[in-house]
């Protein structure tokens, strides 16, 4: 758990703010970066959990 804070931490630094921040924030003040920041979080959430996570189960 410690190490995923760090890396929690770390991605939230590296992206300039949290999921949250950007998608609330960022698309009510129209900005760019924060629409392609959206998009990615979504499709990485959606392809871990339609894709991914399944794959993991069935093993």
């Amino acid at each position: 758990m410690i190490v995923g804070g760090f890396l929690v931490g770390f991605g939230t630094r590296y992206a300039g703010g949290c999921t949250s921040g950007h998608a609330i924030m960022g698309l009510s003040n129209l900005q760019w970066p924060s629409l392609v920041a959206t998009i990615c979080f979504m499709a990485g959430g959606f392809f871990m959990a339609n894709i991914i996570l399944p794959w993991i189960l069935s093993l």
